[in-house]
């Protein structure tokens, strides 16, 4: 064994990998004047294998038989994917094969939404961590955190596997279905005084709701003056948080932070990738340091929950031909995942580099406490720099 296979070894976390796939996309035109749907073809090319190594502070890389990197920042790459391109997305796979194990005879049909939707938790998840690590933005912390707590779960069958997200997070679930509402009818409190007693984990106190948003509630009306409370997902926040019983400090503190909030700030309407859209103008003013510090909570859970359900299949192994400790991955997304899983949180973020016409690794990863570096590599400070000055000249004739 030479030198270098053998650091190789020594120096990488874990290794996969992959077979080379063929991607078709098929076309699905449905109805007049709407955006067609798109279902991709594909077949794995065993004869083709790709292998990845992990390695501090580079991440997930593409290697060679040698040990020698081939591509650099696979998880960087995937994050610069631009946002439900499914064109981008396909050549992404046809470079580093499919994020599951398909078949080599026969081709494998792929709901092309789906994919996109899996590529985005990634997203989202490895973006709220650096959101979190670095120089805290609230607004995409809750972007991130909402979309993957709200947003539907992505199922997707293949001959031999199968992927879900519906067990991630259980509040994604009973924001959907959970409906049961207050029974005033056997409330003491609610007989003298027309009104009953929740205790909130946020403000750490009891709060009263009174008949009039109760009633309004359960039959549908919402709640007078806040736009957009007839919503069907808030209608169910509003029955989790007056009568669902649960010992989760985590699942109440959720419950009880979309409630305070979409009460004081907003009632949300829809939940993207890159950011909620309300029923009404956000009051960004009422989104207090209370609710910032609830929603910090939530957003490390959901972090954690995230990358250990896509992990739960991963088991150690020993190497009898390195004499070494290793991994058995099952997949390219569970190699994803577990590149984010060795992330040290609050050391190490991926950053965008600010060069828009970056060409070289458009999120990069850094280490938390280097505030200042704004590019990816000196090619783009230079053309960012070119840039600005020939901004400047034109500003001075």
């Amino acid at each position: 064994m030479n030198k270098n296979f053998s650091n190789f070894f020594l120096n990488n976390f874990f290794e996969y990998e992959n077979c080379a796939c063929v991607c078709q996309k098929e076309t699905v035109y449905s109805s007049p004047g709407q955006p067609p749907h798109y279902n991709l073809k594909l077949y794995s090319v065993p004869e083709q294998t790709i292998r990845f190594s992990y390695t501090a502070q580079k991440g997930l890389n593409q290697s060679g038989n040698a040990g020698g990197i081939i591509s650099e920042n696979i998880l960087g790459q995937l994050l610069a994917l631009p946002s439900n391109d499914i064109d981008a997305t396909i050549q992404f796979f046809e470079k580093y094969g499919f994020l599951f194990p398909i078949n080599s005879d026969e081709y494998e049909s792929v709901d092309g939404y789906a994919l996109l939707e899996i590529v985005n938790r990634v997203k989202a998840t490895v973006m709220l961590m650096s959101a979190i690590a670095g120089k805290r933005n609230y607004s995409k912390i809750l972007t991130y955190t909402t979309y993957l707590l709200y947003t539907d779960p992505v199922e997707l069958m293949l001959s031999s596997t199968s992927y879900s997200s519906a067990k991630n997070h259980p509040f994604t679930e009973l924001i959907r279905n959970y409906n049961i509402m207050p029974d005033t009818s056997r409330s003491q409190e609610f007989f003298d005084h027309e009104c009953i007693s929740v205790y909130d984990s946020v403000i750490g106190n009891y709060k009263k709701l009174y008949i009039d948003e109760i009633a309004g509630m359960s039959m549908g009306d919402g709640i007078n003056g806040l736009t957009g409370s007839r919503d069907c997902h808030f209608r169910n926040l509003f029955a989790l948080y007056t009568t669902y019983n649960i010992d989760d400090d985590i699942l109440r503190t959720t419950i009880d932070f979309y409630y305070n909030f979409q009460k004081n700030v907003g009632v949300i309407k829809n939940v993207e990738a890159d950011g909620i859209t309300f029923h009404a103008p956000p009051k960004k003013d009422n989104f207090s340091d209370e609710l910032k510090d609830a929603l910090l909570k939530i957003a490390k859970a959901t972090i954690s929950a995230e990358i250990n359900a896509n992990l739960h299949s991963i088991s150690p192994q020993f190497d009898v031909g390195t004499f070494a400790p290793s991994w058995k991955l099952n997949s390219l997304l569970e190699a994803l995942y577990f590149s984010v899983f060795y992330m040290k949180p609050g050391v190490e973020l991926y950053k965008e580099c600010e060069n828009p016409n970056c060409k070289h690794q458009k999120y990069f990863l850094i280490n938390a406490t280097v505030t200042n570096k704004k590019y990816c590599c000196p090619a783009c400070g230079n053309a960012a720099a070119q840039r600005r000055s020939r901004q400047r000249k034109l500003e001075n004739k």
